[in-house]
């Protein structure tokens, strides 16, 4: 999936016009990744971290996201994002 980054306490006017050229934001807290807001996920919420959806794994072996069946999975290099798919 296509995708940029944004953090928790950012709002959703930003988030709205980012998503307009990705598939989904994948949300920093203050340094760590908490979770991904996609379109559809958008609402009332002030901030994107009270609209994102926190049922991720970043970097998990095939196992875990096997056994945990996440909704999102992000893969990191030296803790920068690199790619974001759907999970279970």
């Amino acid at each position: 999936m296509e995708f940029s980054t944004i953090g928790a306490e950012d709002n959703l006017v930003e988030a709205k016009t980012r998503l307009e050229n990705c598939e989904c934001l994948i949300v920093f807290g203050k340094e760590e990744i908490v979770g991904v807001i996609t379109s559809d996920m958008l609402d009332d919420s002030k901030t994107c971290g009270q609209a994102m959806e926190m049922d991720i794994l970043v970097d998990p072996s095939v196992e875990k996201a096997a056994s945990w069946k996440p909704l999102f999975i992000v893969i990191t290099v030296d803790g920068e994002p690199m790619a974001v798919s759907r999970g279970a």
